[in-house]
C-alpha cells in the first residue's frame, strides 16, 4: 500500500497558475531553439516555426492580460518573452549565416585548388 501512495504522490502535478503555464511554453520554445535529439537518428531537430508560434502565443497572452497580472507575473512574462525573442533572433541569424560561411569556405577551397592547378601548369 505504501508503494501505491508514493507513486500517486509522484504523479500529482503542480497546480496550474499563470507563471507555470508560461514557463511551460517558454521551456518548450527553448528546447526547440536549442534542438532536441531524435531518438531514432540522433539528429538534432530544431523547429523555428514552432518557436515563432510560441512567441506569438505569449505576445497574445501579454496583450489579453494587460492590467490583469500581478507584478511578478507581468515581470516574468516580459523577461521570458524578451529572452525567447532574443534566442530566436540569434538562432535565425546563425542559420542564415551558416550557408554564407559554407559558400565562402567552398569558394576559398575552389580558389586554392585552381591556384594549385595553375601553378602545376606553369611549372610544366
Amino acid at each position: 500500500m505504501e508503494e501505491t501512495t508514493v507513486q500517486e504522490e509522484a504523479q500529482q502535478l503542480p497546480p496550474v497558475d499563470f507563471i507555470s503555464y508560461l514557463a511551460n511554453l517558454v521551456e518548450t520554445g527553448r528546447l526547440y531553439l536549442e534542438g532536441i535529439p531524435n531518438p531514432e537518428t540522433n539528429e538534432v531537430v530544431t523547429n523555428f516555426p514552432l518557436v515563432k508560434h510560441i512567441i506569438d502565443t505569449i505576445e497574445m497572452l501579454e496583450e489579453k492580460t494587460k492590467g490583469n497580472l500581478t507584478a511578478p507575473e507581468a515581470n516574468f512574462l516580459a523577461n521570458t518573452l524578451y529572452e525567447l525573442r532574443m534566442g530566436y533572433v540569434r538562432a535565425i541569424s546563425r542559420q542564415e549565416a551558416a550557408p554564407e560561411e559554407e559558400t565562402a569556405t567552398g569558394e576559398t577551397e575552389e580558389t586554392e585548388a585552381e591556384a594549385s592547378a595553375d601553378n602545376t601548369e606553369n611549372a610544366s
